[in-house]
């Protein structure tokens, strides 16, 4: 683990590879290990860089009051003290959120992005039931030892055939999770952030694992049609977490093309020999 200090915040992260950088988020209940075995992966064609969210891992806790700009902030200037020039972006869920808003308030900070299993915020994806079921079980596990709600949790996020290993080692992960964190998270995860999605310029793509259970179809649909610049792909058979060896292509062209050009495309732009999938 590496680390850097942002406006007085201590971040940690990992890094590996060497080529066009690839900045990836991670969601909530997770640290960069999450991201291991796609970091191993990807080593060979790219700089793959994963953060500890402030909050997450062994960064610092979050400062009391933050809000979007202090997310966006963080995230920016993470970027600039590791000397990326608008690198690709992906995250997932939470990470997704998080990569939404830096692109939204500095957009000179991104080149493109890669959404997973994303939301317009909870507030912009959720109709009103579902919004206030998603608070409560999330105030649910602020208030209650994680073995009462871990298994729930994680079958909402994996699908059946996922491989043991990568549910153990989120399982292992939410031992770590300070709920001082969640806190902190729901200010921006219930806000609707669809009215500012036209205002990001930034080439997107929108990944989501068909058998998603917790972020709906209808969002990923959504936000294709907001954002200016945004193509979709589903994964057949993939649940919420339909990170893995699917889309790894798309992340090495979407990096790769980050490096080669500092200038958003013209709408109607695809990541290099991926398709759009519509349904």
């Amino acid at each position: 683990m590496s680390e850097v200090v942002v406006d007085g915040l201590r971040i940690a992260y990992r890094r590996r590879g060497s080529g066009p950088p690839l900045l990836l988020l991670h969601g909530a209940f997770e640290d960069s290990r999450i991201w291991t075995a796609d970091m191993e992966r990807l080593a060979g064609d790219l700089d793959v860089i994963a953060w500890d969210a402030p909050g997450c891992g062994l960064s610092d806790d979050v400062p009391d009051g933050w809000g979007d700009s202090d997310w966006a902030a963080a995230a920016a200037g993470f970027i600039d003290a590791l000397g990326l020039t608008r690198p690709a972006v992906a995250g997932f869920s939470l990470g997704s959120v998080l990569a939404l808003l830096l692109a939204r308030e500095h957009p000179a900070s991104v080149g493109r992005l890669v959404l997973v299993g994303a939301y317009a915020g909870w507030g912009g994806s959720l109709g009103p039931h579902d919004l206030a079921e998603r608070v409560a079980a999330a105030r649910f596990t602020m208030e209650h030892p994680v073995q009462e709600w871990a298994d729930g949790f994680l079958d909402s996020v994996f699908a059946p055939g996922t491989a043991p290993e990568r549910r153990a080692l989120a399982r292992g992960l939410l031992d770590d999770w300070r709920p001082r964190t969640t806190d902190a998270l729901l200010r921006v995860m219930v806000q609707d952030l669809r009215p500012g999605l036209p205002r990001v310029e930034s080439p997107t793509a929108v990944v989501r694992g068909a058998e998603d259970a917790r972020s709906p179809r209808s969002a990923s649909l959504e936000l294709r049609a907001l954002l200016p610049h945004a193509v979709l792909r589903e994964i057949a058979g993939a649940g919420h977490d339909c990170t893995g060896p699917e889309p790894d292509a798309l992340l090495v062209a979407v990096a790769r093309d980050a490096a080669a050009a500092a200038d958003a495309r013209p709408v109607g732009w695809h990541p290099p020999g991926v398709r759009e999938e519509r349904r």
